[in-house]
């Protein structure tokens, strides 16, 4: 009997060894394809970001929209959600807002894909139309012998949970942080980064499952302690009421020394603090590898995974990203902001299809060639400008249009600078 009963004993332990083995290669076969299946997903991450344009966004100094058309603007950006049952075999599309700090200088800038530039101009423009936008070159605020601070930031407690916003605060949120903003000396730069993608409705049901939850519990007089007050469930409420997107902020500072950097970068942490609530507010994540941190940064990467231990992104609703990044109105005093001094205007309707090319107008999307027609050149014609922005260059683009046109053309130059670089683009047709 004895034997029996050992032998039974060595079966159910040899049994339970390969159960375990079993359940073991599974998960590592499922842990492997799961790390495959992101791997073909974001197989060319690299290349969509480098496809990306940079758009820089200037308002006047007259300004007197308010916050709230941002909040608009950001709902409106949540059309961008890929709705499709095969979605989650593609990236889903993501857009990046910063806050560009150099010395005397603060900018505000997105980042988007190409195949989406036009509708965002227009979602822009929609909520602010004095706004002048333009592409631009990539701006860089490093420099080979300066220091770097970095710091990601995520809601501290569930995504449901609303941080403080501007329908909360006294002051413009953007006067604090500009205000820090605008201390950066020679050298030295600091970036705001946020990127959003749309969120599905995941945050928004755990958040209503909550309050139900609540509700139950205070419902019955033996689970009932009333540890959440009424107020911080209608606050969750109006929360999951707006669209919600997938949030990455990223703060990023250089300077010529560490401790300087590390003193910028905890100056802009404090602006931070604005947005704290009695529910929610903003806290850092330790990120060891800062070679990975930078490439994510420059490159404007969303994080592949967010896992619930070591979260890297979070749920902010419209009015939640409106108090983070808007365009500043004329309450904002803060120097050294970049303000729009001429507005931008279409091009008549009225001008000639055809003549002397004097070059593209760009409005809202829209190009449109500009010419000067003969009749218009038999009258005065004055091009103004300070030294260096292009006036020689011009003129001299229009008399090799002349020149390459077979027109006789006369230039007088005091200096000799033009007559030499029309000379050196003369064609062999008209050499004589």
């Amino acid at each position: 009997m004895t034997d029996q009963f050992a032998d039974l004993t060595y079966k159910l332990e040899m049994f339970g060894i390969s159960l375990l083995i079993v359940l073991i290669c599974v998960s590592l076969g499922v842990g492997l394809l799961y790390v495959a299946f992101l791997l073909w997903k974001y197989r060319n991450r690299e290349k969509r970001s480098l496809s990306y344009v940079l758009l820089q966004i200037a308002v006047p100094r007259e300004n007197e929209i308010k916050i709230d058309a941002a909040e608009q603007m950001f709902a409106s950006l949540y059309g961008l959600y890929n709705k499709k049952w095969w979605a989650f075999l593609q990236p889903q599309d993501h857009i990046a807002f910063e806050i560009v700090a150099r010395r005397e200088d603060i900018r505000f800038y997105v980042s988007v894909p190409k195949n989406l530039m036009d509708l965002v101009e227009k979602q822009i423009h929609g909520a602010y139309p004095g706004a002048d936008i333009k592409e631009v070159e990539e701006y860089s605020i490093f420099s080979k012998e300066g220091k770097v601070a970095f710091v990601p930031l995520v809601l501290k407690y569930s995504n449901y949970f609303p941080i403080r916003t501007y329908k909360d605060l006294p002051t413009d949120s953007l006067s604090s942080i500009t205000s820090v903003l605008a201390k950066m000396q020679e050298g030295e730069g600091a970036v705001i980064q946020i990127l959003i993608q749309p969120a599905n409705d995941r945050w928004r049901m755990n958040g209503h499952s909550f309050i139900s939850k609540i509700k139950k519990d205070e419902a019955n007089p033996e689970k009932a302690n009333f540890k959440v007050d009424q107020k911080t469930l209608e606050s969750i409420n109006q929360k999951v009421q707006k669209t919600g997107f997938n949030t990455v902020v990223r703060i990023v500072v250089t300077s010529a020394t560490k401790e300087q950097a590390e003193m910028h970068l905890k100056n802009i942490l404090a602006s931070f603090d604005q947005f704290s609530s009695d529910n929610n507010e903003f806290r850092e994540i330790r990120f060891f590898l800062k070679y990975v941190f930078m490439i994510d940064f420059i490159y404007r990467y969303f994080p592949v995974v967010n896992i619930p231990f070591y979260k890297q992104s979070s749920v902010l609703n419209s009015d939640e990203l409106a108090t983070l990044f808007h365009l500043p109105n004329k309450t904002v005093e803060t120097p050294h902001i970049f303000w729009l001094n001429a507005k931008r205007a279409p091009a008549p309707m009225l001008i000639p299809e055809s003549g002397l090319f004097l070059g593209l107008s760009k409005y809202r999307g829209v190009e449109r060639p500009i010419y000067i027609g003969d009749d218009d050149r038999r009258r005065h014609m004055y091009v103004i400008g300070k030294t260096g922005t292009g006036k020689s260059q011009l003129l001299e683009e229009l008399v090799m249009q002349d020149i390459n046109a077979g027109k006789g053309v006369a230039v007088i130059d005091p200096h000799g600078d033009l007559i030499t670089g029309i000379m050196s683009r003369m064609p062999v047709s008209r050499a004589e």
